[in-house]
């Protein structure tokens, strides 16, 4: 099995996880079929406000199946008053709930939450919440979740809402972006409007970047609960979208907080988090991609370039942790930049930002490590649960990976076999958002807790075997056989 997304194809109906922005998933147990919902974007297909749906059997193939808002909810969401109407919804997430009314009576319904804000960077934005009986739509707006119209740039945004569950059966929302941080607010299960009826209060804030970091955001903020290590693990990214992008995570005992680094420092104004991704690039002979001829004459506009050349993914992040109740396994699902330099934006201003224009949804697995989560280095392509593998320990010497003593779990056998092969490594600084590239030789490690498995080699398009853990330092580390 390969992959959901090739690269350099930009043709959304034959290529469905392209122009993927901000995603979402969610599994649907009535229709027993995994949902996408994404920000309102398109880059060779013809623009339409209302959030793009895409749906799987099996989180790799996937179809684009149109757009989930009714004609209504899209006037009414789009409406700003003396101000130009918003012309793209953003950051929606999706839940089937199933709650019991005070009176006895079930709801079963599908809640959207999206955005809708008055100007791109404006902090002042509203998050809606629809609903449907079915999660193709059509979602009618029954309120709005989260109010920061009217107020200053040192108050949160209401955008990327999220939604969780705590262990005593509350709900809440998660929501935030740049500005005065990540906040949640407490929601009534019944309606999934605010508890208290107030649109416009704020709730409580959970993460606020340090004053002295460079780095912008946060953003994109999701909760999840593991109930085997009973934390909550709060997920955000940093950075602008582009080569600095990335996740990072700290985790809590309790829904509402504090959720510390590894380290023990609060997300709340004294870390950014445990980093957990970032851009990066491993050696590619024979990536996933289409690889046109010179004399092709594409169908869309840049459908495809003949001198496409990959560089690796830039800006992975703004994504959603999700647990697959289906398989019991854990994922995050993403966005990606194509980092290929033909279809890349430079400015002639030295002092601004490349753009990437092209991205794409990614699937891929979440493990935990030692109380902290994972990503795996590849998107995922059908794979086993490498987890059940179990972790193990083992240093890395000028770039050799060395077993450590008393590592007898299934994993470290497989692993033995691979020590006599090339490596690279890609290690993700605390500090630095920017691109990292593979090294074969020069790393000295002088332990990893890692997990490991066979996985689809997206750079070369064959099969290889690869590592994901953390280093003695807490620094994220990926290896792959070459």
């Amino acid at each position: 099995m390969k992959p959901g997304f090739i690269l350099n194809y930009h043709d959304r109906s034959k290529n469905p996880l392209f122009e993927s922005h901000d995603p979402s998933m969610m599994w649907d147990p009535v229709s027993e079929t995994y949902y996408s919902y994404a920000t309102d974007s398109a880059i060779t297909s013809e623009y339409k406000q209302g959030i793009p749906v895409r749906k799987s059997k099996n989180l790799v193939d996937f179809e684009f199946v149109g757009y989930a808002l009714s004609e209504k909810a899209v006037s009414e969401g789009r409406d700003n008053g003396d101000f130009p109407p918003t012309h793209g919804f953003w950051a929606p997430f999706v839940e089937y709930v199933e709650v019991k009314k005070p009176e006895g009576e079930m709801v079963r319904e599908y809640r959207m939450y999206y955005s809708a804000t008055r100007a791109f960077g404006s902090s002042e934005s509203r998050i809606w919440l629809a609903v449907s009986n079915h999660p193709e739509g059509p979602f009618e707006n029954r309120g709005v979740a989260a109010n920061t119209w009217g107020t200053t740039d040192l108050e949160p945004n209401a955008i990327d809402a999220h939604i969780i569950d705590d262990t005593e059966g509350k709900k809440y929302l998660v929501y935030g972006s740049f500005f005065g941080g990540i906040f949640i607010k407490e929601l009534d299960p019944v309606t999934g409007l605010p508890l208290d009826g107030d649109e416009y209060s704020l709730g409580d804030r959970i993460a606020i970047k340090p004053k002295d970091s460079y780095i912008d955001g946060p953003e994109g903020a999701a909760v999840i609960y593991h109930p085997k290590t009973e934390y909550y693990y709060l997920l955000l990214s940093y950075g602008w979208l582009g080569d600095d992008y990335d996740v990072r995570v700290g985790r809590s005992k309790n829904v509402k907080g504090p959720y510390l680094d590894e380290s023990g420092k609060s997300l709340d104004g004294e870390s950014l988090g445990l980093r957990l991704m970032g851009s990066y690039c491993f050696k590619a002979d024979n990536p996933y991609a289409v690889r046109p001829q010179k004399d092709f004459v594409p169908k869309i506009r840049e459908e495809s370039y003949a001198d496409w050349e990959f560089d690796g993914f830039r800006g992975p992040g703004h994504g959603v942790p999700f647990y697959d109740v289906k398989n019991d396994r854990y994922f995050f699902v993403h966005h990606v930049r194509d980092g290929a330099r033909v279809i890349c934006y430079v400015p002639k201003e030295p002092d601004k930002r490349r753009s990437f224009r092209m991205h794409y949804l990614v699937v891929r697995q979440m493990l935990f490590v030692d109380g902290w989560p994972v990503m795996a280095p590849e998107a995922f392509a059908g794979e086993e649960d490498i987890s059940l593998n179990g972790a193990f320990s083992f240093a890395i010497e000028d770039g050799k990976p060395v077993l450590s003593e008393g590592s007898d779990c299934k994993n470290a056998e497989t692993f033995k076999k691979m020590l006599t092969k090339c490596w690279e490594w890609i290690i993700l600084k605390k500090d630095d958002n920017h691109m990292v590239r593979s090294v074969t030789s020069g790393l000295n490690v002088s332990k990893v807790q890692a997990v490991a498995g066979t996985f689809f080699d997206y750079e070369n398009s064959s099969q290889c075997y690869a590592i994901a853990g953390f280093t003695d330092e807490g620094l994220m580390i990926w290896g792959k056989t070459c």
